[in-house]
């Protein structure tokens, strides 16, 4: 079984930051999946109207919307509630996806553009014309050994029209937060490790408040966790409740609040 293993005590010591976000997950091939982040609870499931896979969904600050890439590389609004779409831009350029990998569909909230990658594949996409830019392909400039092994990603400050972002990954061979310092040219370093084991799927998002707060979130198999961007370390640990299906990807709506 696929697990994502946390001490027990870390997991009893935190109760769910007191939030009026709602996560969506993506299950399946296009299944959203709602949760509320103030108890942990599912609250819906709602099947895209779409014949084929979601490659990823994000929010998108800009537009205070929903989107997705599907397997035809159409990036899209959705409607949570109804699984309704309609077309926003089509990718000038497909990204070889191998069999089963993992990818990420992110929005850079600065510059409203689309960050796109899977493997060490890393594009980005201009969501007004839908021209994909080829970037330097993912690796270390830290003395960290091998290639990022990246399946979530995730911007700060994505509230609104930010001046400035910046990018984070989860690298989960090495079960470790990253921060792309160098987006465009694929430069990623270690922040830490999560402390804890990390198998299959996960979902990873950063939701900012009005004030600006960041709060990183991670679901891996059944749990969610909250992640500091400081070092990495997981600072708390939940159940979905009435989740029956794997989630292999998160976001979340912002509240008005």
């Amino acid at each position: 079984m696929k697990k994502c293993i946390i001490p027990a005590a870390l997991a009893s010591a935190f109760a769910f930051p007191a939030l009026a976000d709602t996560g969506i997950g993506l299950a399946g091939d296009r299944t959203l999946v709602m949760i509320d982040l103030e108890s942990g609870q599912v609250t819906g499931m709602t099947d895209l109207d779409y014949e084929g896979r979601i490659h990823g969904i994000d929010y998108r600050p800009a537009t205070s919307s929903l989107i997705g890439v599907t397997e035809g590389f159409e990036v899209v609004n959705i409607d949570p509630e109804t699984g309704a779409w309609d077309l926003i831009v089509e990718m000038d350029t497909e990204m070889e996806i191998e069999d089963g990998a993992a990818v990420i569909v992110d929005i850079n909230p600065a510059a409203d553009a689309l960050r796109f990658m899977s493997g060490t594949t890393n594009h980005r996409v201009n969501l007004s014309t839908g021209e994909v830019m080829v970037d330097g392909d993912l690796t270390f400039t830290d003395d960290t050994s091998g290639t990022p092994m990246v399946e979530g990603t995730a911007y700060s400050n994505s509230y609104g029209e930010p001046e400035s972002t910046a990018m984070y990954n989860i690298d989960t061979e090495r079960a470790a937060l990253l921060l792309q310092t160098a987006p465009n040219d694929g430069d990623n370093e270690m922040i830490g490790e999560l402390g804890a084991m990390i198998e299959g799927p996960i979902g990873f998002d950063i939701v900012t408040d009005s004030s600006g707060s960041n709060t990183a979130w991670l679901s891996a198999n059944g749990a969610l966790h909250t992640v500091s961007l400081d070092d990495g370390s997981i600072t708390g640990t939940w159940e979905i409740e009435a989740l029956d299906v794997t989630l292999r990807d998160l976001t979340v709506m912002t509240s008005d609040d």
